[in-house]
């Protein structure tokens, strides 16, 4: 939908009230003029007719009609003053149509001045023309239809239209010098110069009290028909007359025959109007041009805007997922290290009594064993002995005892070098002394590893135990974070088996057997890097599954059994914290393997060097 030139609106309907003004004065000057007897004010010139009193009154009642309607909306006075002086204006014309109509004198002609029998172009001395009486009940309809509270702009325009040709025609009349356009025979009062400029003035003034409705509103809608509307208007009204004047002057001073005239006519009708055409067509193919231009540079506005919006958006999501990747990692990473501070604290609590009882085994294999030597020793020297201490020999079954004693504090000190190499292994794995960097031996931290994950792996009622293969390759010592790549080491293994699991379940007993599950580990040394190459001969991963591996939030496990964030952890382990490498290559139905590359560092370098 068009909008309206809110600047033509404004302009308009400040020429409505300046025309509603100009028409009560021109009123008043006229009364002026009866008041006064001043012959110029009534007539314009000398030899025309006269404007009478009685229309002078309803020009003076018709721009106070409105004039009070253009005021402040509600004003009881002024609505009250607009609608009084519509009525008016409506009865001068009526009442004078009435004398007219049925020839008789109601003495509102001279009411107020008095006028001479011999008055130019008058029927009845003081009576207004017939198209003036006309008009005026054209005009106070019209004003009665927009200032009384059920309003109809559009008849009121209608009117207003009707009002201004018949007012037009007398104007056009005077131009031209012929009296049939302003005076309709003899038995009827001429219409008075003035007076026709005064109607075109008031029909003005309605027409254009409220530029937004009916009529008006296609002169004011901001768009191509009403800016060709604003620009041919004026010159429909105006042209066309002022040729045909030109034209019937130049026969009337006789330079060319009325023939000629006719056809001039015609001609400069098509040359003026044919410029308009292409002055207009002109102009709004300019505007057509701009609106153009304004349309293209709206549609790339708005797609610079909704890339800019779709590039924000883009922002914001990662940014939203960064965030929360981060927040979750650091609540995988607060549980791990809350997970490695438990173990160092076990381990630690496990470690001193562990170590009592191993040092302490070792005195009481000595003292068992002393023991030992004097009983066979009484023995020997003393086969003989009293029945009591033969009862209870058989009682205890003494050579049992001396035959078991020394296994069982054998198995005791076994079970203690056990517990002490996994309290060896939870040390190692939480590494919770070395938070910087430091160079550790990566074998010692597979170990670990291994060893707490050492019940996953042991053979189980539905299938045999899980192989674990280690390659292990002479290399050197690694500068790393120990503790976080324990981790890595941890998150790779166990996802290990936990495919192995997974693969299982669709194998028999047998299958597994013949076929046994392995992981293999694999430790070389490449130039100045150490790759780590953790294998499993499970199911393998498919491709458009490997392609978003490394992904946070992203897992292959039934919900409820992976979190997505293992592998996401361990690849920002290794590339960001030891500028490394983690790569997966694998093949359905064939395994997986994982390949963790790490620089040496600087250290290894500096010795390479001296070496050298």
């Amino acid at each position: 939908m068009h909008k309206h030139s809110q600047l033509l609106i404004n302009n308009l309907q400040r020429i409505s009230k300046h025309s509603a003004i100009a028409v009560f004065w021109i009123g008043c000057i006229v009364i002026v003029g009866w008041c006064f007897d001043i012959g110029l004010l009534k007539s314009v010139l000398p030899g025309l007719v006269t404007m009478k009193a009685n229309t002078a009154f309803g020009f003076i009642f018709s721009g106070l009609s409105l004039w009070a309607w253009h005021q402040t909306p509600g004003n009881t006075k002024t609505r009250l003053l607009a609608q009084g002086s519509a009525i008016l204006v409506f009865l001068i014309g009526f009442l004078t149509l009435v004398q007219y109509g049925w020839n008789v004198d109601l003495g509102i002609d001279q009411l107020v001045f008095q006028e001479s029998v011999d008055a130019v172009a008058t029927a009845s001395p003081g009576r207004m023309a017939l198209n003036s009486a006309f008009n005026f009940l054209i005009v106070g309809s019209a004003l009665m239809a927009i200032v009384f509270p059920r309003k109809n702009y559009l008849s009121s325009q209608i009117l207003t239209l009707v009002s201004f040709l018949i007012a037009y025609l007398g104007l056009l009349g005077y131009l031209y010098g012929n009296a049939y356009f302003y005076k309709y025979g003899s038995a009827f009062t001429a219409m008075a110069l003035h007076t026709a400029i005064a109607f075109i003035l008031s029909t003005l003034s309605i027409f254009l009290a409220n530029p937004k409705r009916n009529l008006v509103s296609l002169i004011t809608m901001n768009n191509a028909g009403g800016i060709l509307a604003q620009r041919l208007i004026l010159a429909a009204v105006i042209i066309p007359p002022s040729i045909c004047w030109l034209m019937l002057l130049g026969y009337r001073y006789k330079i060319y025959t009325a023939e000629l005239a006719i056809c001039l006519l015609g001609i400069v009708n098509v040359i003026v109007f044919s410029s308009l055409i292409a002055w207009n067509a002109r102009a709004l193919g300019k505007i057509d041009r701009k609106r153009h231009n304004a349309e293209a540079s709206l549609k790339q506005a708005n797609e610079d805007l909704e890339q800019r919006v779709q590039e924000r958006t883009q922002k914001l999501e990662q940014t939203l997922f960064e965030l929360r990747s981060t927040q979750t990692q650091l609540v995988q990473t607060e549980k791990m290290s809350s997970l490695g501070q438990l173990v160092a604290g076990v381990a630690h609590e496990i470690n001193n009594p562990v170590n009592f009882i191993y040092g302490n085994l070792n005195h009481a294999q000595e003292y068992t064993q002393d023991v030992l030597n004097l009983i066979e020793l009484y023995q020997k020297y003393y086969p003989q002995t009293e029945e009591e201490i033969e009862a209870e020999i058989e009682a205890i079954d003494l050579e049992f005892l001396k035959d078991d004693l020394p296994r069982l504090i054998g198995s005791m000190k076994v079970g203690s070098e056990r517990i002490k190499e996994i309290v060896k292994s939870l040390r190692t794995f939480s590494r919770m002394d070395e938070s910087q960097l430091k160079e550790v031996d990566i074998h010692e931290g597979l170990d670990s590893t291994l060893m707490i994950l050492h019940n996953r792996l042991k053979a189980k009622p539905e299938h045999p135990e899980i192989q674990i293969i280690k390659n292990y390759g002479d290399i050197p010592l690694v500068q790393c974070y120990a503790g976080q790549l324990n981790q890595v080491f941890m998150n790779l293994i166990a996802n290990a088996i936990d495919a192995l699991d997974e693969y299982n379940q669709n194998r028999s007993y047998e299958e597994i057997q013949d076929n046994p599950s392995y992981i293999r580990l694999q430790t070389y040394q490449d130039q100045n890097t150490v790759k780590i190459a953790i294998e499993d001969n499970g199911l393998g991963i498919p491709e458009e599954s490997a392609l978003k591996l490394f992904d946070p939030f992203f897992t292959t496990k039934p919900v409820g059994k992976g979190t997505g964030l293992g592998l996401a952890i361990s690849y920002q382990i290794v590339t960001e914290k030891h500028q490394g490498e983690l790569a997966c290559v694998s093949q359905p139905g064939k395994g997986a393997t994982f390949e963790i590359t790490l620089p040496l560092g600087i250290g290894y370098s500096e010795q390479m060097s001296c070496s050298s």
